[in-house]
């Protein structure tokens, strides 16, 4: 894909993003984003099948980036705690960066929860792969999803800014919680 096509994708997920977080999903129409966006339908088409489309992109793109710096950094070892500062930095810092997004995605009535929902699985899935944990081993998946609830919580909590703390303080908490495991 060239440059000018990814500058169009950036400014389509751009203009999409300012429209959710003024009107639902399935009031957004694909000429509206075009005229926001001074692109043409066709354009718009040539990247995406529908708004739908265009979310679900959106969407999985923003699991498939937290889901790696999560497999990149997660600890191989029990006690690791340079790896566990490193997973709770890249986490915080991508979420802080990437926050305007996150923050409509999540405020969505029942968009919110499916996403929260779908990054919650990402996590405990890969947590679970990369313990090694076994389908039956139900302690050690209680206790996976424990974490991984507990972390995605503040993480919703920070980005509705329901918690009024920096992100410095976010992935401060978020370690020391980590090191507690």
């Amino acid at each position: 894909m060239d440059r000018r096509q990814i500058k169009t994708q950036a400014q389509i997920k751009q203009v999409f993003i300012h429209l959710l977080a003024q009107q639902p999903l399935d009031k957004i129409t694909v000429a509206q984003l075009a005229a926001t966006a001074d692109i043409n339908r066709g354009t718009f088409y040539h990247h995406y099948r529908d708004i739908y489309d265009l979310h679900d992109q959106i969407v999985a793109g923003l699991i498939r980036d937290m889901t790696q710096i999560f497999s990149q950094n997660y600890p191989t070892t029990t006690d690791n705690h340079a790896i566990l500062k490193a997973l709770s930095h890249q986490l915080v810092t991508y979420i802080d960066t990437q926050q305007d997004t996150v923050a409509v995605l999540l405020r969505q009535p029942t968009i919110g929860a499916v996403v929260f929902q779908q990054v919650k699985a990402a996590f405990i899935q890969k947590a679970c792969a990369l313990e090694s944990t076994l389908p039956n081993n139900i302690p050690d998946k209680l206790e996976i999803n424990f974490i991984v609830s507990g972390i995605m919580g503040l993480v919703m909590d920070f980005v509705t800014q329901a918690l009024a703390i920096s992100a410095t303080t976010l992935e401060q908490h978020i370690y020391a919680l980590l090191r507690k495991f």
